[in-house]
């Protein structure tokens, strides 16, 4: 005896069944407890302990699609209308991790919340983004000044590492003391020094003029004996504190090549110059700017080219895929009401939907024959109904199509005369059935 389906096992129990005591714990709250400004910077603090916050403060959607994906079994965000797509700009997922005004569905919010491995009771104590270091006021770090480790640096410049891909942060003091850190670092610690600053400077001149080591000026400025050595060193604390003058036979040398390389080279733009002829550029650039500039060929003006827009091709590959995923949602076994709203978001063309429509007249007079209005979608909502009926039941009753289609009976009275000449007819005319 086969017992295969007594006991079919329900893939999507499991998963099921948890989201449904989230829901109910969802419902447990108050109506006030968690808006819609406090729970994204909750799911943004969540995502960024998962690095999926970039330095430049955006979510990485391709990361987060494919997490989300493959958190769930194959098939069960389809069965609950969530399914996602990652080209489509206004898929469920973006809108929640997006500053956005649209609203979604509380569903969908749990979804999120089962891949980033929260229930309500968690989410509710989950502390709001702070960003990768914080909101600050951060410390001085620098030795030298008065307001040593004392908290007067507002913002910090977030950047990514090339080699690590870690998040380092910049501070940059008033007193002209910069710094970095990683993001796991200690907020007392530095992890290089990238400007020392005036103040640094100033106290290194004065502990140097008194008569002590340079290994306890380190100690007192908080630096490297060797890189104090380094600054005392000249040129650093000449008194005028201007470069050394060039030989005026070098410079000129410069000039006259470079001079040369313009002649010989008119069509080549000063990017290319640059590019081309790095050590002569950089040298008249660091000693004479102005005489280089004028030099130089004239800036060449970038004009970008204008694509127009082919509308006819355009219309009929819209035409083509509209009148495709049509044929596939008429064909589906629930019902999906066919709107512009739906086909659009669905192609991922909405947007030239709503504002070009006028210029793709295949298109728009294709929308106008296959698009449902609420009544139209609620008498072919029924009709399917019905014919699930008769292969069950001899007698069909309306009250019975109406509760299985979940219709109003204020608008049940509307259709149901087109209904009554369905089920006695086993089938009614197309334009009646869409008499709106």
């Amino acid at each position: 005896m086969n017992l295969t389906a007594i006991y079919e096992v329900d893939n999507y129990k499991e998963i099921a069944v948890e989201i449904a005591k989230q829901a109910y714990e969802l419902l447990q709250l108050p109506i006030h407890e968690l808006s819609r400004e406090v729970v994204s910077t909750k799911y943004r603090s969540l995502l960024r302990a998962r690095n999926l916050i970039t330095a430049s403060n955006h979510v990485r959607q391709k990361e987060l699609y494919k997490g989300v994906a493959s958190s769930f079994p194959s098939g069960f965000l389809q069965e609950y209308e969530s399914e996602l797509s990652e080209f489509d700009e206004y898929n469920w997922l973006k809108v929640l991790t997006r500053n956005s005004k649209r609203h979604v569905h509380p569903l969908r919010h749990l979804f999120l919340m089962h891949f980033l491995q929260q229930d309500i009771g968690s989410l509710v104590i989950t502390s709001t983004d702070q960003g990768a270091f914080g909101t600050g006021p951060f410390p001085c770090l620098n030795k030298a000044a008065e307001h040593y480790k004392q908290f007067i640096i507002q913002d910090v410049d977030v950047t990514r590492d090339f080699k690590t891909k870690n998040l380092i942060g910049t501070f940059t003091c008033s007193c002209g003391f910069i710094y970095a850190r990683k993001q796991s670092t200690d907020i007392f610690k530095i992890g290089r020094v990238k400007e020392f600053g005036h103040v640094w400077y100033q106290k290194l001149i004065d502990l140097s003029r008194g008569n002590i080591s340079i290994r306890a000026i380190a100690r007192e400025l908080g630096a490297d004996s060797k890189t104090v050595k380094k600054y005392l060193e000249p040129p650093i604390f000449k008194q005028d504190q201007q470069k050394v003058p060039m030989t005026v036979s070098k410079l000129d040398s410069y000039k006259a090549e470079f001079i040369a390389i313009v002649q010989k080279h008119p069509q080549s733009s000063r990017t290319q110059l640059r590019k081309i002829y790095q050590k002569e550029y950089m040298y008249l650039y660091s000693h004479d700017k102005e005489w280089l500039f004028n030099t130089l060929p004239a800036p060449q003006k970038l004009y970008n080219e204008v694509k127009t827009v082919d509308w006819n091709k355009r219309d009929i590959q819209y035409s083509n895929a509209i009148k495709t995923l049509y044929e596939q949602l008429w064909a589906s076994e629930k019902p999906i009401r066919i709107t512009t709203s739906l086909l659009g978001k669905r192609l991922g063309i909405l947007a030239n939907l709503e504002r070009y429509l006028e210029q793709l007249p295949i298109t728009k007079r294709l929308l106008e024959q296959i698009t449902e209005s609420v009544e139209q979608f609620q008498i072919r909502r029924c009709c399917k109904i019905i014919d699930n009926l008769k292969c069950e039941l001899s007698d069909v009753k309306l009250w019975r199509v109406q509760r299985l289609a979940g219709i109003k009976s204020k608008d049940f009275k509307t259709i149901q005369p087109i209904l009554e000449v369905y089920i006695q007819e086993g089938g009614i005319d197309e334009q009646q059935r869409y008499k709106a």
